[in-house]
């Protein structure tokens, strides 16, 4: 949007308009990004690594972008009325679009590096039709999406009427944040968050540019023979190849970590979570370190609190809050972090804005059958069994040891089993799972939206049952769920929230 035609909400009759010209920077960069891969690839393959001809094709190539680029700019326009925003776009198929400013659920804003650097922001708006994302104003400046962004907020809280939306002037306030994150918190989250993602990088890359690599570069034998000194290395004892082993571990090992904190700043740096009192209460959080998002959760459209550690993590107090909300980020994610790395009496407050009680010491916490894991312990044993006398026969005698894997496998079992619980307390219900990956759900029996309760095979000689609760927002792969509980209580516990749910 151009800076003489800053964006206003005004009749009907007010012009449409288009993005800041700054955008076709913006669009042309992202589909030349996508495509300089292709231009290598024809220089070292069609066009036979001459110069001359990659230069003549980057600059077709680029000419064809922008001009694709101005032409989609031109034509995209838009209109923010007293009611709603008119979106017209498309080059042959023309779409005309209204997005009623009643029908708008949320309003985000997100920041890409390059888009940083200009000013600008896109604004994504959501309708809650389970689409995602159902308009999208890319690119306005900072300043001008987020007047539109407070301003739409305002209006469906009430406080601006058709009648005064014209002279509607939000303002924004900065205040102390509810939780925020300084660079030492964001480390230790990353401690937290080991990941290979960096390896993975390498490899999608490595695969990608394979022509450019040496012949037999992923075969470790072309490794071993290119070795100057692989007599030597033959000769070495069974120790120091251990110690050798050793620090290979221990690098890969220290490579996860590094790509853990990596990862957690470019996703969390600057972490901010802030109290919203204007318009619709809720939780405004900024982060991001080359793309900074900017989004509002109203508190309202909050289903259910999560609180996610590990054994490491929980002995020295750390813990991440999410909240599985109806409200949609850039990503589409619906279970948003409102703090990553944070003690329980951070958490606390947060969860009181959404009224939400955590769970006291003296909750009577009920576990499940212990069908939970010996059944399992002994399909792994079957399993195992089969494997290792097949290959120990077949093949070698020393596959036998495959056994030895039930060992661990068994005793992760017994530790989830211990770890998953479930508690009725203060119109809330909490269920605990996982014992590596822990995570405590809280969900308030008015956002019960449904109730299943379920048998396997498995479960029918044995009397058991799983309850399946379904959560607006809530994950459809991977559910809320409590299992391996007595067919009877299970009944009484749906009968429980079914009460509660028709009472809300």
């Amino acid at each position: 949007m151009s800076e003489e035609a800053a964006p206003s909400l005004t009749p009907d009759a007010a012009p449409f308009r288009r993005l800041h010209p700054l955008s076709i920077i913006l669009k042309s960069l992202s589909m030349l990004s996508r495509n300089i891969v292709a231009i290598i690839v024809l220089h070292f393959s069609l066009f036979d690594q001459n110069i001359t001809y990659t230069a003549l094709a980057a600059l077709a190539l680029v000419t064809l972008v922008v001009g694709v680029t101005t032409l989609i700019w031109s034509r995209f326009t838009y209109q923010v009325t007293d009611r709603e925003i008119r979106i017209k776009s498309g080059l042959l198929n023309r779409n005309n679009r209204s997005i009623p400013f009643d029908r708008i659920q949320d309003v985000s804003l997100e920041q890409k590096l390059v888009s940083r650097l200009l000013g600008l922001a896109t604004v994504a708006l959501e309708t809650g039709s389970g689409a995602g994302e159902d308009g999208q104003l890319d690119a306005l400046s900072r300043a001008d999406a987020e007047a539109l962004r407070d301003t739409i907020r305002d209006y469906k809280a009430g406080k601006i009427t058709a009648d005064t939306m014209a002279d509607a002037e939000p303002v924004t306030t900065e205040t102390p944040p509810i939780f925020a994150m300084d660079n030492r918190r964001i480390f230790i989250a990353g401690l937290f968050n080991f990941s290979f993602v960096l390896l993975a990088i390498l490899g999608a890359l490595a695969q990608n540019l394979d022509f450019l690599l040496p012949d037999g570069f992923f075969d470790p034998r072309t490794w071993i023979d290119a070795l100057p000194e692989q007599e030597t290395i033959n000769g070495l004892s069974s120790t120091v190849r251990l110690g050798w082993a050793l620090f290979a571990i221990l690098s890969l090992i220290t490579i996860g970590f590094v790509s853990g904190i990596v990862r957690t700043f470019v996703r969390e740096y600057a972490f901010r979570l802030d109290r919203v009192d204007s318009g619709q209460r809720g939780f405004r959080r900024r982060r991001g370190l080359f793309t900074l998002t900017d989004m509002v959760m109203p508190i309202h459209r909050v289903q259910a609190a999560i609180l996610q550690s590990g054994p490491v993590r929980e002995y020295f107090g750390w813990y991440h809050l999410k909240f599985t909300s109806l409200a949609g980020d850039a990503s589409g994610e619906t279970d948003h972090s409102a703090a990553p790395c944070a003690k329980l009496s951070e958490i606390e407050p947060i969860l009181f804005e959404c009224a939400i009680k955590p769970a006291s010491p003296d909750i009577d916490f009920q576990a499940v059958n212990p069908a939970f894991w010996w059944r399992r312990a002994i399909i792994v044993s079957l399993v195992l069994t089969t494997a290792a006398l097949g290959a120990g026969h077949f093949i070698h005698s020393g596959y036998l040891a495959i056994l030895l894997l039930a060992i661990p496998i068994i005793l992760i079992l017994i530790l989830n089993w211990r770890h998953h619980q479930y508690a009725l307390a203060d119109s809330q219900l909490y269920v605990r799972s996982g014992w590596w990956r822990r995570k405590l759900t809280i969900l308030l029996l008015r956002k019960v939206q449904s109730v299943d309760v379920s048998q396997s095979p498995l479960d029918h000689p044995l009397e058991l049952a799983t309850v399946t609760i379904g959560i607006a927002g809530g994950s459809t792969t991977a559910p809320l769920r409590i299992v391996d509980i007595p067919l009877q209580s299970a009944m009484d516990l749906r009968a429980l929230l079914v009460a509660h749910r028709n009472h809300a």
